[in-house]
């Protein structure tokens, strides 16, 4: 991510707009017009509350980019601390483990949730490293803090810290020869620090589950398969087969095997990943999230062999499985980045304050190298101070509101999700769009995936092209 402008992550765009009308509402009266904004306590505030921070020194898009690029360093650094607290030294099968800090949920844009994940994979290791000097009383203290520093940040994240201590523990004391009652009770006094944010969401009222879409099959193995999901299919699907090979080898071999103070809360991860739904609390995607890190702690989770010539054959195989998959995910990222600025040319033609339909295609079928975007979008706001339709206003997850009331139902996402010319799948329809949509209430319209000419209305003026999207003036 250090050549990209802005990381190229889909859903990105969007959380920066946010972030701008939070830092700017005070300030600016074209925002006051369009939005709302009350800061609360709610368990999605990880980059809301770090990236602000940033901007005052660096501005907002360079901030982004620093905090945005952060988030994989400290999940690689929880993961490698993780690993050597189990095993006394790091195994070579974590660099197996390292590529998956760029899996699908990261590609996705879920920052909040990407940074609750590198904090709780460093709580973790902390976590074992207090266990294994046998430390509880200050791991107790220690870990109220952490435990409501990580459900702020994203609870999912949170909810995974959990999901990982209660495996160790309930490992540790199967490994000291406890009986299974015993040991699940144990873990479970054990894990009573992780559970005070339980008090403020049962106070605060953020206990509802809103959960839908359970053991959607499909998309499991959509999930599962699309792990490393970025352009190239075949390059992705491929990457899988050392990843499994690798989980497959350390578990059956007498010459590595697993720890089971990493392999429980793998698996423990792994079975949330099949029984969560997919939509939950008013988030969505939530089982897709918890298979990357059920394979990486399965990765580092294979011991360390101690035969030094099989250590270093791994090292090496690991090693340039990791150099070929950033390599490929550099180059994909230097793609969709171009990609991106080529439509964030319209900006230049949206005056400041204005007020933008925006109608993005989206592609008929689930097409893998996709780029989604959706929230794109977003950056209209944060460099125009305008209005866009394709923000998210949903209680309880974002504390930012649509006031403009005048939009109809055009004032939030998904409204701009259109379907694509010739997509005969269902769904909104652009042609439907354009002939309907409330004209007193937007100044321009922002066609992406729709070329100059598509959007046939009289008081509708081409004023930008790209050749694949347009921007019109709405002619009062």
């Amino acid at each position: 991510m250090l050549w990209p402008t802005l990381p190229p992550l889909a859903d990105l765009p969007g959380h920066m707009g946010r972030w701008h009308i939070a830092m700017t509402l005070h300030g600016s009266a074209d925002l006051q017009r369009y939005y709302d904004y009350h800061w609360a306590v709610i368990p999605n505030l990880g980059m809301d509350l770090l990236v602000p921070a940033l901007a005052s020194i660096f501005g907002l898009e360079l901030a982004t980019k620093l905090a945005v690029m952060a988030i994989p360093v400290l999940t690689a650094a929880g993961l490698l601390w993780s690993a050597r607290e189990a095993h006394g030294r790091v195994p070579p099968t974590a660099l197996f483990a390292l590529p998956l800090v760029y899996a699908w949920p990261f590609q996705f844009g879920f920052v909040n949730f990407a940074l609750a994940q590198a904090l709780a994979f460093c709580a973790f290791a902390l976590w074992l490293r207090l266990g294994r000097q046998g430390r509880f009383g200050l791991r107790a203290a220690l870990f109220v803090p952490i435990a409501c520093v990580i459900w702020v940040t994203h609870s999912f994240g949170w909810g995974m810290l959990g999901l990982m201590a209660a495996g160790a523990e309930l490992a540790r004391l199967r490994m000291a020869g406890r009986g299974w009652v015993f040991a699940l009770i144990g873990a479970g006094v054990q894990c009573i620090p992780l559970i005070v944010p339980l008090a403020f969401m049962v106070g605060g009222g953020h206990a509802g589950l809103g959960a839908d879409d359970w053991f959607d099959w499909s998309a499991k193995l959509l999930w599962l398969l699309g792990m490393l999901r970025d352009r190239w299919q075949w390059f992705d699907l491929a990457s899988l087969l050392p990843l499994i090979a690798m989980v497959c080898v350390g578990a059956r071999s007498p010459r590595l095997g697993l720890s089971p103070l990493l392999a429980w809360p793998a698996l423990l991860c792994l079975a949330a990943f099949v029984l969560l739904p997919r939509l939950l609390m008013g988030g969505a995607y939530v089982d897709m999230r918890m298979i990357p890190a059920a394979t990486m702690l399965a990765l580092i989770a294979i011991a360390p062999p101690s035969a030094a010539r099989l250590g270093r054959t791994l090292a090496m195989l690991g090693l340039v499985f990791l150099l070929v998959r950033l390599a490929g995910t550099t180059a994909s990222f230097v793609i969709r980045s171009a990609e991106q600025q080529s439509e964030l040319a319209a900006i230049e033609a949206i005056p400041r304050g204005a007020t933008v339909l925006t109608l993005v295609a989206r592609p008929c079928g689930d097409l893998w190298g996709e780029q989604r975007l959706d929230a794109l979008p977003g950056i209209a706001v944060v460099r125009r101070d305008a209005f866009v339709n394709s923000g998210w206003a949903l209680a309880g997850q974002q504390l930012l509101t649509v006031r403009y009331r005048a939009a109809g139902p055009y004032q939030a996402d998904p409204s701009q999700q259109m379907q694509a010319a010739g997509c005969s799948l269902g769904g909104p329809d652009f042609v439907h769009a354009i002939a309907t949509f409330p004209r007193p209430a937007f100044g321009y319209v922002w066609t992406i995936g729709f070329p100059s000419g598509t959007a046939r209305a009289t008081d509708l003026r081409p004023i930008w092209s790209n050749g694949r999207s347009a921007l019109y003036r709405v002619v009062r």
